[in-house]
C-alpha cells in the first residue's frame, strides 16, 4: 500500500469513528429518555420499515431505536 492509500484509509476510518460516536450519543439520549416515555403504535409501510432497517444497520443501531431517533430529531427541528 502506498502512503497515499494508507492516509486515505486512515481518514476514512476516522470519519466512520466520528459518525458512529455521534450516532451512539444520540442513541444513548434516546435510551435515557425511555424511562420517561410511553408506548405508542404507528403504521409504516413495509418499504419504510425496510429502508429504516438498512439505514439503522449501516449505523450499527436497531431499527426501532433509529426510527425513534429520527422522530426525535424532526420534532426538535420543528419539522
Amino acid at each position: 500500500m502506498t502512503k497515499k492509500e494508507i492516509q486515505a484509509e486512515k481518514e476514512y476510518a476516522d470519519h466512520i469513528y466520528r459518525d458512529r460516536a455521534a450516532v451512539n450519543k444520540e442513541a444513548l439520549a434516546v435510551l435515557a429518555a425511555r424511562a420517561k416515555s410511553r408506548q405508542v403504535t404507528i403504521r409504516l409501510t413495509n418499504a419504510q420499515i425496510d429502508l429504516a432497517k438498512q439505514q439503522a444497520a449501516a449505523k450499527g443501531l436497531k431499527y426501532q431505536t433509529y426510527i425513534k431517533m429520527l422522530l426525535h430529531e424532526g420534532l426538535a427541528r420543528g419539522v
